[in-house]
């Protein structure tokens, strides 16, 4: 089946916002408190919720590819989507970064965002051509550094001390997603001793609420007609 992570950043946030006032500038707000989770669940949940916490002073929001998924059909990939333009009214100065990945499709692509400026975005998957804006950020110019361009196609190799360029730029789907994620973590999940983020640190689930159906003849059926 595969996974599919989203995930959202603000790094050194100046202004004090509460999770649900945040929520309802972010359109959720009708969601409510579930439980206590940690990021190694709530970073792919499938429930449809926003899961928040903190960490390395830096908000994290998982938000299930609720806001996230409007960056992959966006035509300007230079402006700003509804949701990087609220947080960075929210949180003036601070970065906005955004990192997604689908291991189904070797998707992978991150946005970052500062002063109300988009500074860098990339979306690749597989069997369709890169797009990118802006300069490469120091993060991945690490990944870029082990690879070459063979005949017009990019290729990259997973170690240094590899002689062969094998892979394509969709196959180095985690390498990217969470290097870039490091630039606010911290700390590079899925290579580094990330267990306290992943597993340690507090994160709060917002789901939406179960409507129950109404039985039948109740007053609720009887005061809108319905049999």
């Amino acid at each position: 089946m595969g996974y599919k992570i989203s995930m959202i950043t603000i790094k050194n946030p100046m202004t004090q916002i509460s999770e649900e006032d945040l929520l309802v500038h972010l359109g959720f707000g009708n969601l409510i408190l579930s439980e206590n989770t940690t990021l190694d669940v709530c970073m792919c949940p499938r429930d449809k919720s926003v899961n928040i916490g903190t960490y390395n002073n830096c908000i994290i929001i998982c938000d299930d590819y609720q806001l996230t998924s409007v960056l992959e059909t966006q035509a300007r990939p230079e402006a700003l989507s509804d949701y990087e333009d609220i947080l960075s009214a929210l949180y003036p100065g601070s970065e906005i970064l955004t990192v997604a990945c689908h291991s189904v499709v070797d998707y992978h692509m991150y946005s970052l965002v500062k002063g109300g400026e988009k500074f860098r975005f990339k979306i690749v998957s597989s069997g369709t051509p890169v797009r990118m804006y802006g300069e490469e950020m120091e993060e991945e110019k690490e990944i870029y550094a082990q690879s070459v361009v063979i005949d017009g196609e990019r290729l990259f190799r997973d170690r240094p001390d590899k002689e062969e360029f094998e892979y394509y730029e969709d196959a180095m789907m985690e390498e990217f997603t969470f290097n870039i994620a490091a630039r606010h973590l911290g700390v590079n999940i899925i290579k580094e001793n990330g267990d306290e983020l992943l597993t340690e640190i507090p994160f709060r689930k917002y789901k939406w609420p179960i409507i129950k159906e109404q039985p039948k003849n109740s007053w609720f059926s009887r005061l809108f007609g319905k049999k």
